[in-house]
């Protein structure tokens, strides 16, 4: 299958990049500061929630900066060393591209937060009460997530340079939920129709911070609902799917 192909070369590719070797460093001084700390605090369950938190917090960035960082080099990189041309003169659409350049790019972020999340799980007791079937939901929503800001940075790497690429779509990943609730204050405090209106266009934008509840997992023992869960995912999926079509859209028009 054409996309599998692009997938796995991509795939394989970035594995061979200096990034996964920096994180794989990261991974190993964390795996280190945490030893060092719960051997010489042994049984101490503040130790513990921090390092527990610590190790979600950095797993969850860790995973979106790669994805996005990879996202973003794509189908730039193919372009300047010129061997996108042999790839699309193949049985090969662009569309078919894209999504194979994509699926890497997420699957690479999806590994990295299986991969941290096993060493922290391995390592650090986890904080009580804890539900395990809460934290497989977090993992689960993150994987939605890291889905759709990869796709973002698929669609912003043919508009945007590479590095105003990572800059918005890691800012926007980050930030948008802070920034979104400063701007609606501001447009409530100040009232009037127009004021409304923006308020109620700026829900069009993703709000991917609503799949970030990895902040339950340190105090809840109860999972939420699966069907909310599973509105999320559908949420995740649907954004991701929109940015991938605007990218075919954008690619078949302005590029090559």
């Amino acid at each position: 299958m054409p996309v599998w192909l692009v997938a796995q070369t991509t795939f394989l590719e970035a594995l061979r990049r200096k990034d996964v070797y920096v994180l794989l460093i990261l991974l190993g001084i964390y795996a280190l500061v945490a030893t060092a700390l719960l051997e010489g605090y042994p049984g101490d369950p503040d130790v513990q929630r921090v390092l527990f938190s610590i190790g979600l917090t950095f797993s969850f960035a860790s995973a979106a900066i790669l994805s996005v960082v990879l996202a973003a080099r794509q189908v730039p990189k193919e372009i300047a060393q010129g061997t996108i041309l042999p790839l699309l003169a193949r049985p090969l659409t662009r569309a078919q591209f894209l999504a194979g350049k994509f699926l890497a790019c997420w699957l690479v972020g999806v590994v990295t937060l299986w991969l941290f999340l096993l060493l922290v799980r391995l390592l650090v007791s986890p904080p009580q009460p804890f539900s395990e079937w809460l934290f497989v939901q977090t993992v689960i929503l993150k994987t939605g997530g890291l889905a759709a800001v990869t796709a973002i940075g698929i669609l912003l790497s043919l508009a945007v340079p590479e590095t105003l690429n990572i800059t918005l779509t890691l800012g926007y990943y980050f930030l948008w939920g802070l920034i979104f609730n400063i701007i609606q204050y501001g447009l409530s405090q100040s009232g009037g129709l127009v004021a409304r209106a923006v308020g109620r266009l700026l829900y069009v934008f993703p709000h991917l911070d609503v799949l970030n509840v990895g902040r339950l997992t340190l105090s809840q023992a109860a999972p939420v609902d699966w069907a909310l869960v599973a509105g999320l995912m559908i949420y995740a999926a649907g954004y991701a799917a929109v940015a991938l079509l605007a990218a075919c859209n954008l690619f078949e028009k302005r590029w090559i």
